[in-house]
């Protein structure tokens, strides 16, 4: 059975906007999250109308160069390209390098996502960013739909080795070389967090942003029995629509039993959707095959 549905288009304004405003799925946990107030000044610029209709045809344009001769298929790209986008056009910034690789002894220690300066403050950042969506499995594992990525791993690996990176000797040696002196470090990880839709949820842990968890995970026989009565007319969302719920264009969009018949029993991955009312998203989340948890399980310690 055919599992090609009503589907969308992304805003790239609009996920822009989303990148620069969203807080990270997670506080505390030890990292130097990016403080409200940096977002709301980047957020406030890129809002006004002016630089809207100035700027929003020059990232159409640069999202073009950057999907030719083929499309970037990972969305963490896409999200990077957003935030070079900014740092390149916002009056406080000045993107000094990006996805810089750091190496020692023929091997390369990591790369550094962005290296910034900060002109109100006249000092050099180093900022970590990644877009994140997981689903929340065992009562407190977060799992990507993928089951590549898992959320405590990501922390740790931010906390462990992409931020304390510039203080190896040999990167600190190199940074010298290029003249890069980093002053302060922040991290940054927006994102959406999917909790189980049938079934008691369990209380979140302290570090979880509570507000990221307002979306849904289920089997396609869960998804049809939970909506069966709704009126909401659902769409696919492809990765460059999971950020922004108001950044893409749809169709009118399936019913919940159509949406369920399409998918049948043959579904080999998750897939992520949303439903329309009244124009607005009102639910969204992800319909995955029906052994999709056990082989989540199956990643955890």
């Amino acid at each position: 059975m055919s599992t090609e549905f009503a589907s969308a288009t992304p805003d790239h304004w609009a996920n822009l906007l989303w990148a620069l405003s969203s807080p990270s799925i997670v506080h505390g946990a030890g990292l130097p999250w990016l403080p409200a107030a940096r977002h709301a000044q980047l957020q406030d610029f890129f809002t006004r109308a002016d630089i809207a209709a100035q700027m929003a045809p020059l990232l159409e344009a640069e999202l073009q160069r950057a999907d030719s001769p083929r499309p970037v298929s990972r969305l963490g790209v896409y999200f990077e390209n957003l935030w070079a986008f900014a740092f390149t056009h916002h009056p406080h910034y000045h993107l000094r390098q990006r996805n810089l690789p750091l190496h020692a002894d023929g091997r390369t220690l990591g790369e550094l996502d962005f290296v910034v300066r900060y002109l109100p403050d006249n000092c050099t950042e180093h900022w970590e960013i990644a877009v994140k969506f997981y689903l929340e499995v065992d009562g407190g594992y977060w799992v990507g739909p993928g089951l590549r990525d898992r959320l405590d791993i990501k922390l740790a690996r931010m906390r462990r080795h992409q931020l304390p990176l510039i203080r190896q000797p040999a990167a600190r040696a190199q940074l010298l070389q290029r003249d890069i002196h980093i002053d302060r470090q922040w991290a940054l990880m927006p994102g959406r967090l999917f909790r189980p839709l049938l079934g008691e949820a369990a209380p979140l842990h302290s570090d979880i942003n509570p507000h990221s968890c307002r979306y849904w995970w289920a089997a396609a026989d869960e998804f049809r029995y939970h909506f069966a009565d709704s009126a909401h007319h659902w769409v696919q969302l492809p990765k460059r629509t999971w950020l922004a719920e108001r950044g893409y264009l749809s169709t009118r969009g399936d019913s919940t039993l159509v949406l369920a018949d399409r998918l049948g029993t043959d579904l080999r991955a998750p897939v992520c959707v949303a439903a329309q009312r009244d124009g607005t998203e009102a639910s969204r989340g992800f319909i995955v095959p029906d052994d999709w948890h056990d082989r989540a399980l199956e990643q955890l310690p």
